[in-house]
């Protein structure tokens, strides 16, 4: 059984280049209603101080001079990116016309998270009888929970229909305010590669804080900004995408989180595929390289490549970022300020 995880296992030839393509199609539709996008402070910090970054397929960024966390604004309002989402080209390309055999690639992907999930239970005395997942996508990480039978009831929350056929398995797709008005409560709840498709972070929050049991994780994953290859890739990295609508880094997810009354447990930056995404961008962009003749020493020798990739996840600097926090403070969140330019 394969466990190792390549780049092509998780965005095989062909299939970002046409998610690309339908993508700029979604965002044409969306700039089409221009007028009703709201420029906003910072989503983390709620700081003012955010001046503009760069402009990416179409679409403004600014960047918190406080916690450096990377926006699209003037961006849609939140009924806005809603409609984008259910209407997306894109979105039900990779729903529906996902590759069989890319499914089957990414599955490591889905047993690491169950592995990292119940090291988490296991540090934090937990056995979970039951789990909740935000943005559950095709379902791959509810079933590969169910496989290993160590929750009795998992219940998703996805928007779009899915038929899993799991007889533990509960899926939800009414939105926020069912789940909010359920009075449901879960032994933990996850959100895989969410927070940064969400506008207003601090009600997704407040969402999340409602569902949760005292003192049970929150466990979430999401792209780290403040990663060397995000940054050094800029606009050719994965992660600046226009449904990354916020784009985070361990100072501000924590400053998020904290402001809406959340304890952190652990950050931290696991990802494997750093490195691979440098040195593939750089074969297919000579110029992104410069003269970086140091960068190109390390891509060329595998021993440092691995140790280069290791260096980055122990200090907070790959790309792929965690989190396990834990709500046992106040509730300060509240709707991103509009900012007064």
């Amino acid at each position: 059984m394969k466990d190792k995880i390549e780049i092509r296992d998780i965005h095989p030839e062909g299939v970002a280049e046409e998610f690309d393509r339908l993508m700029q199609l979604d965002i044409d539709d969306l700039r089409a209603h221009e007028s009703e996008f709201s420029d906003t402070c910072c989503p983390a910090c709620h700081g003012s101080t955010v001046p503009h970054a760069f402009v990416h397929q179409s679409l403004n960024y600014r960047r918190c001079s406080e916690c450096e966390t990377l926006y699209i604004s003037p961006g849609p309002i939140e009924s806005l990116h809603l409609d984008f989402v259910r209407k997306s080209r894109a979105m039900a390309f990779w729903r529906e016309r996902l590759p069989a055999q890319m499914r089957e690639t990414r599955k490591p992907m889905y047993r690491e998270r169950a592995d990292y999930a119940a090291d988490v239970w296991a540090r934090m005395g937990i056995k979970p009888a039951t789990t909740f997942e935000f943005g559950a996508g095709n379902g791959e990480f509810a079933e590969e929970l169910a496989a290993r039978n160590i929750v009795g009831s998992i219940v998703l929350l996805e928007p779009q229909a899915l038929k899993l056929g799991l007889p533990n398995v509960e899926i939800l797709t009414e939105g926020f305010e069912a789940l909010m008005d359920s009075a449901r409560q879960f032994d933990t709840v996850f959100a895989w590669e969410l927070i940064e498709h969400v506008v207003e972070p601090d009600m997704f929050l407040r969402a999340v804080r409602q569902v949760l049991k005292p003192g049970a994780p929150f466990i979430l994953s999401t792209p780290n900004e403040r990663s060397v290859e995000t940054r050094m890739l800029g606009r050719n990295s994965s992660n600046i995408l226009f449904d990354h609508v916020r784009l985070y880094n361990p100072l501000s997810i924590r400053t998020l989180l904290e402001r809406n009354g959340f304890r952190v447990v652990e950050i931290c930056t696991p990802g494997k595929l750093d490195v691979a995404r440098i040195q593939s961008c750089l074969d297919r962009r000579s110029e992104t390289s410069g003269s970086d003749v140091a960068m190109r020493l390390i891509l060329g020798d595998a021993v440092a490549r691995d140790d280069l990739q290791r260096l980055l996840q122990a200090n907070l600097l790959s790309s792929h970022m965690r989190v396990v926090a834990v709500a046992d403070g106040d509730w300060r969140g509240a709707a991103t300020p509009r900012l007064v330019v």
